[in-house]
């Protein structure tokens, strides 16, 4: 009976096989196609968002460059400033030499005219510092001691304004 049927309606059976076979190839072609056009959307994407990075990477190097270049600057400038307060603090240093040799010579003057107006000293007993050289010996400490708190604060400053300075020009930079 299938037989039957077949041969009699073989011609029918053939063109809806055909049209069938011609819908699905259609079908697969469109579906290709479509699956071609989303490729090519992902690879301009990617490719697009490739660039961006690339250009994002340009970007930051160029500000970390940039930040760099000021911190460097101002590191430079910091050193000279050290320099400059380390050579002041040598002048400082030499001039208050000449001073102290100075003011002992005076208080050994002093001490010389102390000992000789004082006639009551034994000649035989140890002879005491006089207040005078005690107090040259101590204004001599006491400068020295000066001197160096001085260095000590001018580089303290000057470190302190480069941290200030390259803490703002980082602040300034990340507002851009």
């Amino acid at each position: 009976m299938i037989l039957l049927l077949l041969k009699s309606h073989w011609r029918s059976l053939a063109v809806a096989l055909l049209i069938g076979a011609l819908f699905g190839t259609g079908y697969l072609m469109g579906a290709k196609q479509r699956e071609t056009a989303w490729q090519l959307k992902w690879s301009q994407r990617d490719e697009a968002d490739a660039i961006a990075l690339g250009q994002r990477l340009a970007e930051t190097r160029l500000e970390e460059q940039r930040r760099q270049g000021e911190i460097d600057a101002i590191r430079q400038q910091v050193n000279q400033q050290i320099a400059a307060v380390q050579t002041d603090a040598d002048s400082a240093r030499a001039t208050a030499r000449g001073l102290h040799q100075r003011a002992a010579q005076l208080a050994e003057r002093l001490a010389e005219s102390e000992r000789t107006c004082n006639t009551h000293i034994a000649s035989g007993g140890t002879a005491k510092p006089s207040g005078s050289i005690l107090l040259a010996e101590l204004f001599s400490r006491a400068d020295e001691r000066a001197g160096e708190l001085a260095r000590t604060a001018d580089e303290a400053r000057a470190r302190g304004l480069a941290c200030e300075a390259a803490y703002n020009a980082i602040k300034s930079g990340e507002k851009k």
